[in-house]
């Protein structure tokens, strides 16, 4: 195993070569968490990170700062990231990259979450229930966890004209906001209030258009704590019974 001091002159023959904010021909393709570390806390983060994959050195606003990892997942960064704060690290932030590439934390969570809905397993799934799949839940707690600001939409697969039919004789006070052409799927509606994406999701299946899942739209604004609170509790209850709607 290799020991931190090697992780650490690696980090300083490579810092040079890697830029934040920017592109990292280091990481693997797809998406990739990573976390930045203040240096002051490198010590203690030995007391839960064994190893430091893809580790590198800056310096932001005068600090100096490492960033490490290789998580395919918000949730599996976002566990480390609560074991590193209850060893007292501070200011960890967590950083997305698809390609090599940067990219928000929110597009991250959200790339992910779509290509998965999207497979022919996860169409089936919910396909044959009327309830929140636990694919859904799971997303919506990740969503809860990254602290951001959203609002709640539809995510309908078209693949065939009676859909588009279907579905345009449904959509009333709803928008069509999005239409991915790459996998041709349109996201219905702006709703503030879970509640009501739930409300609205129930009279698309009650329409006979069974495929349909629930979007967070997500911005990189941080939601108010009180916020966060009320939603992991609209979350749980979820949890509990997968929201018999």
């Amino acid at each position: 195993m290799k020991t931190l001091l090697t992780y650490l002159a690696v980090a300083l023959l490579i810092a040079s070569n890697v830029s934040v904010n920017a592109f990292n021909p280091n990481l693997p393709k797809g998406i990739v968490y990573q976390l930045s570390l203040n240096s002051n806390d490198l010590q203690k983060s030995q007391a839960v990170i064994q190893e430091y994959p893809y580790l590198t050195r800056i310096i932001k606003d005068n600090s100096s700062v490492y960033i490490f990892g290789n998580y395919p997942s918000f949730a599996a960064i976002d566990s480390v990231r609560t074991l590193l704060e209850k060893e007292g690290c501070t200011k960890l932030e967590v950083i997305a990259y698809k390609d090599q590439i940067e990219i928000s934390v929110a597009e991250a969570i959200s790339v992910q979450y779509k290509a998965d809905m999207l497979t022919d397993e996860a169409t089936e799934e919910r396909t044959s229930i009327k309830k929140i799949s636990t694919r859904e839940v799971n997303y919506l707690l990740d969503v809860q966890r990254s602290g951001l600001k959203h609002y709640y939409a539809l995510a309908i697969p078209v693949k065939s004209h009676e859909t588009v039919d279907k579905l345009l004789e449904q959509i009333d006070n709803e928008q069509v906001i999005e239409i991915s052409t790459d996998n041709d799927t349109y996201s219905i509606g702006k709703f503030e209030k879970f509640e009501d994406v739930l409300k609205a999701r129930q009279k698309f299946i009650s329409s006979d258009i069974k495929d349909v899942f629930i979007m967070a739209q997500i911005t990189d604004e941080k939601i108010d704590i009180d916020d966060a609170q009320n939603f992991a509790i609209t979350i749980q209850a979820m949890v509990n019974d997968l929201a018999d709607y």
